[in-house]
Formats: structure tokens, C-alpha cells, sequence
């Protein structure tokens, strides 16, 4: 039985999978299956998975029809006989020594091994690069070693929500019977919530050692009429807030979360579905507001300006000012 299985779902990739897979078979740390499911690709995608499972047996390559990206994790979840999971994109690789660093850590005995992850953005080329998350926004990062609980991020909802830059205890993801939701996109933000939520230990790895591909690829580049899947997944989120009895506690980063996924997927909604994501998002702000908050707390949060001129501005107004801002 390997100690780490790899998920690599595969959806016409063809131009970026090599670069992927190099980066996995040249792992150091050698004990590893790679489970690649290949998502009823149309391009040379199946090609290319066929020629590096001839070259390395640790290559598992399945077949299915499209049936999107949580389906192939799930697939592949099923599929695993290691002891620890890892998703990997398609379109990213990681560094080389990823699993060697995760295996100095196993014998913390973590739920998750949470370490960093830089965006890479194929034009313009930039030698700068946005981190999924600081050190910092962790309490007691400066102790080595230290275990966390999701408690312990200061920034809860903001650019650590990929399931990508975290490889999870097999046994803790069957335990709690968590999946990814399948036939949405932005099933990562569900599935960020509630592995972080239930796990009781977290180590934080402040390195990155994961390179997210920002291309036309990307599934940010292609959320077209499914933009508004965010209204379903952020509800699910809600719903397991209240499950665990921590909505009190999370609801003011969880409001500033909601408008900043409904302000930032209001510019890439197509033209024709604007106004209606426009309406249905003031209208689930409106709603969230019912609840009670606290307005002196309300204005010091990060984005308050934005938020205020998006529930009391029209779509024109609210596009004009901000279009460039985004």
C-alpha cells in the first residue's frame, strides 16, 4: 500500500498535463500512487496519461464521462489505497520535495498537512506571485510545530479555500464522511469548510510548494452560467455553520466573504446574466443582514465601502465605479 495518494483530475489539459505529471513522478519521496481520471477529455489529454503510465506503474489512469471535477476527486477518493490523500490540478505542479516535507511532519499525526501555494499567472509573465496565505494570519506561527484548529486563522475565508495545497488523513476524510459536491463549481469552498471544521489537528507548513496556473484554462476562466453555483455553495456553507454551531462566532468573516465572492463574480458574469446575479446577491446580502449585526463592527471590516455601494447602488452605477477596481 502506498502512503500517498495522489488525485489528479483530467479534463483536455493536454497543453499543460506534462509539466504536471513530471512534477509528481520526480517526486524525492517515491512512495506515492498517482491516480489520474481522465474526465471524458476530447483532446490528446488520455494520450499523454497512456504514455506515462507505460513509463511509471505507479500511474493509475481511469476513464469516465465528463462529469466535473468534484466526480473525479470523489472517483478518485474511492480509488485510493494510500494512507493520505492529495489533489492535485491538472494544469499546476508542485515542488519536488512536497511529499518528503509532508513525510518529515507525519509523525505530528495532522488531519491536514496545510502548506503554501503561490498563483502563477501565465500573461502577463510576472516574477512577483500572490501566496494563498501568510504565516502570519495564524496564531502561534512562529512555534515550530505547533498544531492549529480551524479557530486559529485570523483570516478564515480569504485565499486558502483550494483543497489543492492541503493532503488530508484518509482515515479522517471517511471518518467524517466528506466529499466534494458534485455538479457545482466552487465545491473547493464547501469542502475547505468543512475538513478545516472538523479536524482536530492542522499543521501549517509555511513554504510554498504548490504553483497554481492562473491561464484560460483555469476553471476561474470559464465559470460562464455557472456563477451562480455560488449561491448554492455558499448556502451549504452557512447551513454547516449553524451544523456546527459556530455561525455567532464566524458570521461577520463569513458576511465579508459572501460580498466579496458576489463583487468579484459580478465582473465575470456574462453580460446577459449581470443584472439577474446583481438582484439574486443583493438579495442574499439583504437577507444575511436580517439576521443582526452589529453596524460599529459592520464599518470597520475590510471592504465595507464596496459592500455598502453594492447593496444601495444600481448594476450601472455600481460597474462604472468599480469596473476598474476588481
Amino acid at each position: 500500500m502506498p502512503e500517498i495518494s495522489v488525485i489528479i483530475p483530467v479534463y483536455n489539459s493536454e497543453k499543460y498535463l506534462e509539466k504536471c505529471l513530471y512534477s509528481i513522478i520526480y517526486q524525492t519521496f517515491k512512495d506515492i500512487e498517482i491516480i489520474c481520471i481522465n474526465d471524458g477529455s476530447k483532446d490528446n489529454s488520455l494520450k499523454i496519461l497512456d504514455e506515462f503510465k507505460n513509463k511509471d506503474k505507479r500511474i493509475k489512469v481511469i476513464t469516465t464521462k465528463n462529469k466535473g471535477q468534484s466526480a473525479a476527486r470523489n472517483l478518485g477518493i474511492n480509488t485510493s489505497e494510500g494512507n493520505y490523500i492529495s489533489f492535485i490540478d491538472s494544469d499546476d505542479w508542485v515542488s519536488l520535495s512536497l511529499y518528503q516535507k509532508f513525510i518529515e511532519k507525519i509523525n505530528l499525526n495532522s488531519d491536514i498537512f496545510l502548506f503554501n501555494a503561490r498563483k502563477i499567472y501565465e500573461k502577463p509573465l510576472s516574477p512577483f506571485y500572490e501566496e494563498f496565505f501568510k504565516p502570519y494570519e495564524w496564531k502561534n506561527y512562529q512555534i515550530e510545530d505547533y498544531i492549529h484548529t480551524f479557530d486559529d486563522s485570523m483570516n478564515p475565508f480569504e485565499r486558502n479555500m483550494s483543497a489543492v495545497n492541503k493532503i488530508y488523513k484518509k482515515s479522517f476524510l471517511i471518518e467524517k464522511n466528506i466529499k466534494f459536491a458534485q455538479g457545482l463549481i466552487f465545491e473547493d469552498q464547501l469542502f475547505y469548510l468543512q475538513t478545516m471544521l472538523e479536524a482536530e489537528k492542522i499543521y501549517m507548513y509555511k513554504e510554498c510548494l504548490y504553483n497554481y496556473g492562473i491561464n484560460n484554462f483555469s476553471t476561474m476562466k470559464n465559470i460562464k452560467e455557472k456563477v451562480f453555483d455560488i449561491f448554492e455553495i455558499t448556502e451549504l456553507m452557512k447551513n454547516y455553520l449553524v451544523y456546527k454551531k459556530v455561525y455567532e462566532e464566524y458570521k461577520y468573516a463569513f458576511l465579508q466573504h459572501l460580498w466579496g465572492q458576489f463583487s468579484f463574480l459580478l465582473f465575470e458574469a456574462p453580460d446577459n446574466l449581470k443584472e439577474e446575479f446583481f438582484k439574486r446577491a443583493k438579495f442574499r446580502l439583504n437577507d444575511e443582514l436580517n439576521i443582526g449585526y452589529d453596524n460599529k463592527i459592520l464599518t470597520k471590516l475590510k471592504g465595507y465601502k464596496i459592500f455598502n455601494d453594492f447593496l444601495n447602488m444600481d448594476l450601472e452605477g455600481f460597474f462604472q465605479k468599480y469596473k476598474d477596481k476588481k
